[in-house]
């Protein structure tokens, strides 16, 4: 696929607020069919071993989304500092990253005032469309949007889709630290595919 037409099939999944039509558009070019064109998640044809059994609860694993984001965040501003997240310059605790990058003290927002709030919040947004969920037979659709560090194609298998990798253990200020969380959420997606889509631009800092 040319690079415009992927970039159009990917704003096409975004727009995308059901499984139904996120098939569907998936069908129309030639993909959801295509075994070539998809792989196993690590590459591990077992690997729901490890994706199924990670979180008891859908609001948990949701939850857990946006602890990743939040990782994201702090980790961009490390890297805006010209510093590596896991080096010994690097903050050794969330709370040390907290209070450096974003003067929160103690991890409590009310140590900032309500304008710093204010755009702190636009790092990080959970957005619900679609249904309500009350028996309409259209569940909501949950986006997640973070300005966090951000990944390129490359480093998806390591970060994104990856299971057991290290790839953030030796960085003590965040929270995720084996690659697993963005798969918590899988249980309780939709019952026939638990589609998800990942969207990621690596932040050129």
């Amino acid at each position: 696929m040319r690079n415009d037409e992927v970039k159009n099939l990917a704003l096409s999944l975004a727009r995308a607020e059901t499984e139904k039509e996120a098939v569907h558009i998936l069908e129309q070019v030639g993909l959801w069919s295509d075994l070539t064109a998809w792989k196993d998640l690590d590459n591990n044809d077992g690997n729901w071993s490890v994706g199924g059994n990670q979180q008891s609860g859908a609001d948990s694993a949701l939850v857990e989304k946006i602890v990743n984001s939040v990782d994201a965040v702090l980790i961009r501003e490390c890297l805006i500092e010209g510093i590596k997240p896991d080096s010994k310059d690097a903050p050794t605790s969330i709370a040390d990253a907290q209070k450096k990058y974003f003067k929160i003290h103690n991890g409590k927002l009310s140590s900032i005032d309500a304008r710093f709030r204010a755009q702190l919040a636009e790092n990080i947004c959970l957005v619900a469309t679609g249904g309500k969920g009350y028996g309409d037979g259209v569940d909501p659709s949950y986006s997640i949007i973070d300005l966090g560090e951000g990944q390129t194609p490359e480093r998806f298998p390591e970060t994104f889709l990856s299971l057991t990798k290290s790839n953030k253990a030796r960085v003590q200020f965040v929270h995720g630290k084996f690659g697993m969380g963005g798969t918590g959420i899988f249980r309780f997606g939709s019952p026939e595919h638990n589609l998800q889509l990942i969207i990621s631009r690596r932040d050129p800092l």
